[in-house]
């Protein structure tokens, strides 16, 4: 079926910040008392496993856990999101090329009002988990804090997307007594090539605070992000040197998708080859996780097809954007013409059963979203690929042998 490109707006810089100035270190977090005995949600939130990978943390078998939601989408019905991704801004300090968010940064920002009966709204509805991130960059807004508290206090599992300036001086604090996980966007293992990379001077302010949420961790995974493009490819391996140097859980390295960079063979060869040197760094307190950096997981081919019959995997995770647009998918944030309501004026779960979205999920299913994950601008269907293969096969109208095992 022919499909529609969806053209894209100019992004829409805040032409005047009002950014947070910030503290030279963040604020210590203090250790409880040792007789200390926390009681109902915070007894969850401070329950510490034997070890930091206990349950396997980053299992792509993690979405059987919820099979019924699954089994009841493949049956064509409206299912709660698992996940909803909340932007609580759209204003970012940094300025990365490749930020797949820069569409819509627009400098708007979710008020706490707003946050907090959404996310009552979400627990009402029966999602399990909301993660901050951008958008722009969650920690900016003023009311960060209260919105984590305000997410644990729902009962929701929380996680945080960061590029880790948390100008709030007791937010390393909130965020390890709230979040189940946080995840630093760093990209460099130097700050020469930080600042050319994020346009910013913080790399050393990012570090300090980094150390600070591991070492004063009880339960919050943390973890290192590294986008892997021409101006960084040759610190794969020290970045994962300095992930284990400061304690960190787990560094993730991932390949660019931008169709305004050139990934020649010998540069993808390196990224390759540097990967795989630093896995030899992993142990049982340190995971190197990455993208295997070949056409495949890379950059996609302007040519590729959409391989499933329909796209059905955005449906388990919402989208919420910092001007309280509700998006069909994290690939769709800042186009209007797939936004499925606005919480700012209506109930999400009056948005997620309404109308419009079925609407709006149904010229997605079809691809009149100009399939953006696999065409032109470089992104990549992986983030709902396993979700979207296993919904391909369930929604399938005969299962051959499926009596056998």
């Amino acid at each position: 079926m022919p499909t529609t490109t969806v053209p894209k707006s100019q992004p829409q810089i805040g032409q005047s910040l009002s950014l947070p100035q910030y503290p030279a270190r963040p604020v210590p977090v203090a250790a409880p008392p040792p007789d200390a005995t926390p009681s109902g949600s915070e007894a969850r939130r401070c329950q510490s496993p034997d070890h930091r990978f206990a349950g396997d943390p980053f299992s792509p078998c993690k979405i059987f856990n919820h099979v019924a939601t699954l089994q009841a989408l493949a049956r064509g019905e409206t299912v709660a999101p698992i996940t909803v991704e909340i932007d609580p801004t759209n204003v970012c300090n940094h300025r990365c090329q490749w930020c797949v968010s820069s569409q819509s940064h627009n400098g708007g920002e979710l008020t706490l009002d707003v946050f907090k009966r959404l996310v009552d709204g979400l627990r009402r509805l029966g999602s399990k988990s909301v993660v901050l991130k951008g958008g722009g960059e969650p920690t900016l807004h003023k009311q960060f804090n209260a919105m984590s508290q305000a997410v644990a206090d729902a009962g929701l599992a929380l996680g945080v997307i960061t590029n880790g300036t948390l100008p709030w001086p007791d937010t390393p604090r909130i965020l390890l007594e709230t979040a189940d996980w946080v995840r630093i966007s760093v990209d460099a293992a130097r700050a020469q090539t930080h600042g050319v990379i994020h346009g910013s001077r913080d790399f050393d302010r990012i570090i300090r605070h980094v150390t600070c949420l591991t070492k004063n961790t009880r339960r919050t995974l943390v973890g290192l992000n590294f986008v892997a493009e021409p101006r960084n490819y040759t610190e794969i391996v020290d970045f994962a040197r300095l992930g284990k140097s400061l304690g960190v859980a787990y560094v993730w390295f991932r390949c660019v998708f931008d169709p305004t960079m050139r990934l020649d063979d010998p540069v993808l060869r390196e990224m390759r080859r540097q990967t795989s040197a630093a896995q030899s760094l992993a142990d049982d307190n340190f995971r190197v996780l990455s993208s295997d950096f070949d056409g495949a997981d890379g950059p996609a081919p302007t040519n590729r097809s959409f391989p499933y019959r329909q796209c059905l995997g955005p449906n388990l995770i919402g989208i919420v954007g910092g001007d309280g647009e509700v998006y069909a998918c994290c690939f769709l944030r800042g186009y209007p013409e797939f936004s499925l309501g606005n919480v700012n004026h209506e109930d999400f779960q009056q948005i997620w059963q309404g109308a419009r979205r079925r609407a709006v999920m149904q010229r997605v299913r079809r691809g009149e979203c100009g399939r953006v994950c696999v065409g032109d601008n470089g992104l990549t269907f992986l983030r709902y690929h396993q979700y979207n293969a296993i919904l391909d096969y369930l929604t399938l109208e005969h299962k051959a042998h499926s009596d056998f095992a």
